[in-house]
């Protein structure tokens, strides 16, 4: 949306995020997500230090060890961040060591399996980052999972998910690159011109939506506001 706006008011923004929840490593998932980011650590820190071109695989942990404890400690000095770049650290050089990139394009239902399984890690990660503190981390993926006394289809869920179905609906679809294909569809077919206007009035109307949503609510600071 931002890159929309950027054109309209005459601003290029390099993309910095590139659909990364259909991502089929965890790997490939940080290279999607906040790509300024992590092609700073790659290119000042992993790079610097031999990067995957080392001699040995102790070396190859070594550097990743070192990327995600100071991708940990940029976001927040506290143990959860800490914790946070640990876990991705132990899944990211297991991916390397098992070679899961070439894996999961050889086996299609490998690979269909394996990507369900990074989009769970990186959601309940997501709870880790967005915690005070690990012991609040830890009740609420118990919570989640229905491990706390709860169901996972308790009143208090059906509730939420009636009350957000529609930005759920749209957040899951802006996740994929639909509207993508469906513009490069229509470009092809001589539309381009009447694709962009569609394209500029819906993100506009989606821009004032989200202004109206942070007026209603008073205190929605944004995700990297501390960082």
């Amino acid at each position: 949306m931002a890159i929309g706006l950027g054109k309209m008011l005459g601003f290029h923004f390099p993309e910095n995020f590139n659909y990364p929840y259909i991502s089929k490593t965890i790997s490939e998932f940080w290279r999607r997500w906040h790509i300024s980011l992590s092609s700073w650590f790659r290119d000042y820190v992993y790079i610097s230090l031999g990067g995957s071109r080392v001699r040995t695989k102790r070396r190859l942990v070594f550097n990743l060890c070192v990327v995600w404890l100071l991708t940990g400690i940029w976001h927040g000095a506290n143990w959860g961040f800490v914790a946070w770049g640990a876990i991705y650290t132990f899944f990211i050089c297991a991916e390397k060591l098992l070679k899961m990139e070439r894996r999961v394009e050889e086996y299609p239902l490998l690979g269909w399996c394996y990507r369900g399984f990074v989009l769970l890690i990186v959601l309940l990660l997501w709870v880790l980052f967005r915690s005070e503190g690990l012991h609040i981390a830890w009740h609420y993926l118990l919570s989640m999972l229905g491990l706390s006394g709860n169901a996972l289809g308790d009143a208090t869920a059906l509730f939420y998910l009636e009350e957000y179905r529609v930005p759920l609906v749209a957040g899951i679809l802006c996740c994929t690159p639909l509207f993508r294909k469906l513009r490069e569809r229509w470009e092809t077919k001589g539309k381009g011109e009447q694709c962009n206007a569609l394209a500029a009035a819906c993100q506009m109307v989606l821009f004032m939506f989200s202004l109206s949503y942070l007026v209603i609510n008073a205190h929605n600071p944004f995700i990297y506001f501390n960082f």
